[in-house]
């Protein structure tokens, strides 16, 4: 539940929608799962492609960790569910004007990125 509130309240800090019902409303009706190929995640928008490393540490350098020691442990926390082969919750991507905003989810894309996976599960809303 923490996933898509985060999203809702980064749709609108965005200034996707223009307030937090209509960005629930969207959430909930004009969502889709799907999967996404990580190399997409080099263009999309509000998402750092820097932190495309091959360790936690080097995509969260200790001079950029907007959360100190906890973007290291949610990354490291999610590739240990992806080797034990479990489903980590799908992140939130907005796709308008045929770019993806990423809304939910850089931690989980970034440890699917290092355990070397092709695609990552998310909820797409389409505007």
């Amino acid at each position: 539940m923490d996933c898509i509130k985060d999203s809702i309240e980064t749709s609108v800090k965005l200034k996707l929608f223009n307030n937090k019902e209509d960005s629930m409303k969207a959430h909930i009706y004009k969502s889709q799962l799907k999967k996404i190929l990580l190399s997409k995640f080099k263009n999309v928008v509000n998402f750092n492609s820097n932190r495309l490393q091959d360790s936690a540490i080097k995509a969260y350098p200790i001079s950029d960790r907007p959360r100190g020691a906890a973007d290291i442990n949610s990354v490291k926390y999610y590739q240990r569910l992806i080797k034990k082969n479990k489903v980590i919750t799908p992140i939130w991507l907005l796709l308008k004007n045929n770019k993806y905003i990423l809304l939910d989810g850089a931690h989980r894309i970034v440890a699917s990125y290092i355990e070397l996976q092709k695609y990552i599960n998310c909820y797409v809303i389409e505007l």
